[in-house]
Order: structure tokens, then C-alpha cells, then sequence
């Protein structure tokens, strides 16, 4: 990588899915913010940029229609930083679906938590680091 540990922000509100990319990503050089909802994030947001995002669409468990990932989190993120690239993940939400609800200008990445490839993400989240 390029960068000195790049920074990444995890915004996910199951704790092992955060606990599991933070484990992942701290020994391979990346500096992890995590947040667990909507109100965490907007106050992580403030600490970047941020090499890259990663998002879970839905932030509510219970809400089988929250899209607070995207609605909310990911377009706060892009007004703050238009360049910054997103990492999408979603059991819920298809990619086809997932890319519908985000503007064109976003670049995204879209990861099914059904068929999670570690590999995929550190090669994605590094090229992003370098760019």
C-alpha cells in the first residue's frame, strides 16, 4: 500500500460483522473506525477522509425495510467526500437493488453477505488505498 495505514470506516450494526472486518483489516496496515448506527457515523465521518467505507445497507435489525446504510450514512458520506469509494454489503438487498438506490456519481462496491469473499475486499479496499 501507498498509504500509511489508510483509513477505513465500518458502519454496521451487528457486532460480529464489525468485530470480524475490524480483525480483518487492522493486520493488514488499515487505521478501522467502526460505527454501529446512524448517529455513530455522522460523528465518525467528521474524523476522516477515509480511503473507503463499509456500509451495511440495513441498520436496524428489526426494520426489515431500513436502508439507512445508503439513505442516510452513504449520502452524508459522499457530500463530505465525493471521492471517497463504498464498500455495500447486504443479505437483504441484491446488487441490482442496492445500485438502485445510489446516484450515479457513487462508485460502490456491492459484497452479498450470503457469499462474503475476504479475499475480494482486501484486494478492492488496497487498490483503493493506492488511488
Amino acid at each position: 500500500m501507498n498509504s500509511d495505514n489508510p483509513r477505513v470506516l465500518i458502519v454496521e450494526d451487528a457486532s460480529n460483522w464489525r468485530t470480524t472486518l475490524e480483525t480483518l483489516l487492522k493486520p493488514r496496515g488499515f487505521t478501522v473506525i467502526v460505527a454501529a448506527n446512524v448517529l455513530e457515523a455522522a460523528s465518525a465521518l467528521q474524523q476522516g477522509p477515509f480511503a473507503a467505507a463499509i456500509l451495511d445497507v440495513r441498520l436496524d435489525s428489526f426494520d426489515d425495510d431500513n436502508r439507512e446504510g445508503l439513505t442516510t450514512v452513504l449520502m452524508a458520506a459522499h457530500a463530505l467526500y465525493p471521492q471517497m469509494s463504498f464498500v455495500v454489503m447486504s443479505s437483504y438487498y441484491n446488487e441490482t437493488e442496492v445500485r438502485g438506490l445510489v446516484p450515479a456519481d457513487v462508485k460502490i462496491f456491492y459484497f452479498d453477505k450470503n457469499n462474503f469473499r475476504t479475499e475480494r475486499l482486501f484486494q478492492i479496499l488496497e487498490e483503493l488505498a493506492q488511488s
